[in-house]
């Protein structure tokens, strides 16, 4: 119970690491567009729309996170803009004698949001009062305006590809949470982030993106599961 508790630390402090990034960064607008030869390979739609909660209409992407040693990996489907998405996380890990298995799966369908543990077959429900145009991270930047947290330090380092993906590359620095670190952001999408939290390394990087159309199913919960609903 210990070791899992301490698992699940460390991945709460990545995630609100991550958030962090993605909102401070995003005030410095999208990322450019795809080099002119791959042009071809990227629709109009997909290269005009920087300003929704993701520069692609549908697709899935796999990112992969790493903190104190620990890798974690996740496939992220989405439609809509990402209006739509459902991201499933699936771990396996042996910590002093104890493995830890988990199956996450994560729905999100404009305000209606749905927390699955499909190994304990049980899950949440809440729906949000107010859903932002442009996600959370651009809701909060645009609530921020050219305003940043006290104490950070954000500086642009031009540009830098990342799967063939002319990315905007920067720099941030917070003194409170004694982070420094560098992210690479490709519209809405943080496509790469490397940097330290105090003495942790942390990184984080999308490692294959697919533009196909992902099943329907995935944005549906699962038969079998036990849904509570909480109310907020």
């Amino acid at each position: 119970m210990y070791n899992k508790l301490i698992f699940k630390q460390m991945k709460t402090k990545l995630s609100t690491l991550l958030l962090f990034a993605i909102i401070v960064t995003s005030c410095g607008g999208g990322g450019t567009q795809p080099k002119a030869s791959e042009n071809a390979k990227k629709t109009a739609k997909e290269i005009t729309a920087m300003e929704k909660k993701l520069p692609f209409e549908r697709g899935s992407y796999v990112e992969v996170t790493s903190t104190m040693g620990i890798e974690l990996k996740k496939i992220i489907y989405f439609d809509n803009w990402g209006e739509w998405t459902a991201t499933e996380e699936k771990t396996e890990m042996t910590m002093m004698g104890y493995t830890h298995i988990s199956h996450n799966l994560e729905i999100a369908k404009g305000k209606k949001h749905w927390k699955i543990d499909m190994v304990e077959k049980t899950g949440t429900y809440y729906e949000l009062k107010y859903e932002a145009a442009g996600g959370m991270a651009a809701a909060l930047s645009a609530a921020m305006g050219t305003k940043t947290a006290d104490g950070t330090e954000i500086k642009d380092l031009g540009e830098e590809e990342h799967l063939s993906y002319i990315c905007k590359k920067t720099l941030v620095k917070y003194i409170q949470m004694d982070m420094e670190i560098t992210t690479l952001t490709y519209g809405n999408l943080t496509m790469k982030m490397d940097g330290k939290m105090g003495s942790m390394d942390v990184s984080s990087q999308v490692i294959s993106i697919d533009l196909s159309a992902p099943p329907a199913s995935i944005f549906e919960v699962p038969e079998g599961i036990e849904i509570e609903e909480q109310n907020f």
